[in-house]
């Protein structure tokens, strides 16, 4: 008997994980030919997932690249599905391409449908891929460090992009230039991750609501929280009031879980809380000088 997977489940739960520089780069400044090349981009995994074993890892690479080269069936060892399906919802955006996903007849890997022909889907991979690139590019991706790339990226989306709750795909937003704080979240963490920084998505468990969904990422050798979507709707990213953020300041506490369902760890360093009610910044040799409004300016660097 056939056994499906279910992607109605499968949509439904990324809904709640994934539910402007405009030509200038982070700091302000204009830079037209950062965008000109295209990058290989990486199958990324969701930080919080690197220590899936590597069994169940190779198996979702597997179904990624069989979606990305149109293939209608690829092997793999189906009683690893759960974790194969929590990383391919969670961490490849390119998912939307698909259609349905069937165990084979004799199980031994899964069938694959697709959302367009094989034209359209090559067209839509290109302008996918061409977006990413180009804000990969104009926000110093291999030029930087990872830590300024960081800081760029952050500010690329806040100044660039804009809420839209009917756009509930990291995919999407790329195309369409907006999107909901899931899916600008999850566009983040994406971004950080093509460079391998560390990243991971955060559910807000408050139900009631579309609520807002924030970023666990790697800066400066410390774990923070940064919620780009407050920063977008606060000030258009003109400052950094949501970046680099302790447990505190974000108000986490047990408002915030991974996809599945486990809570972050505390984070008690509190370096850069007087962002909280920063006005604006600028960056100069790697320098970021940051104005706090009624106090002295905060500075720090980027390595």
């Amino acid at each position: 008997m056939k056994k499906a997977i279910s992607l109605i489940l499968s949509a439904a739960f990324l809904c709640s994980v994934f539910a402007a520089c405009s030509d200038k780069s982070a700091n302000g400044n204009t830079d037209d030919t950062s965008s000109q090349s295209n990058i290989e981009l990486k199958i990324t995994v969701d930080a919080h997932y690197a220590s899936l074993d590597e069994s169940s890892i190779k198996a979702y690479e597997k179904l990624c690249n069989a979606v990305l080269n149109y293939e209608s069936e690829v092997k793999y060892n189906v009683s690893l599905s759960d974790d194969v399906n929590r990383l391919f919802y969670t961490s490849f955006p390119q998912y939307v391409l698909v259609d349905g996903i069937d165990f084979l007849d004799d199980n031994s890997g899964v069938k694959i449908t697709y959302a367009n022909d094989k034209e359209t889907q090559e067209s839509k991979l290109k302008e996918f891929n061409t977006d990413v690139s180009k804000i990969m590019n104009k926000c110093g991706y291999g030029k930087v460090s990872k830590d300024e790339y960081l800081l760029n990226v952050y500010s690329y989306i806040a100044r660039n992009f804009t809420v839209d709750n009917s756009v509930t795909t990291v995919f999407d937003t790329v195309l369409q230039g907006k999107g909901m704080s899931s899916t600008l979240s999850g566009l983040f963490e994406y971004l950080l991750l093509q460079n391998d920084i560390k990243a991971s998505h955060l559910i807000n468990v408050d139900t009631t609501s579309i609520a807002k969904m924030i970023s666990l990422a790697d800066f400066k050798g410390q774990k923070y929280f940064f919620d780009v979507t407050s920063e977008l709707e606060d000030n258009s990213g003109k400052a950094l009031k949501y970046f680099a953020m302790d447990t505190k300041r974000a108000q986490t506490g047990s408002g915030f879980m991974f996809t599945d369902n486990s809570s972050p760890d505390e984070i008690d360093d509190d370096t850069y809380s007087k962002l909280s009610t920063s006005s604006s910044y600028k960056i100069e040799n790697s320098k970021v000088t940051v104005d706090i409004k009624g106090a002295d300016d905060f500075e720090f660097d980027l390595d």
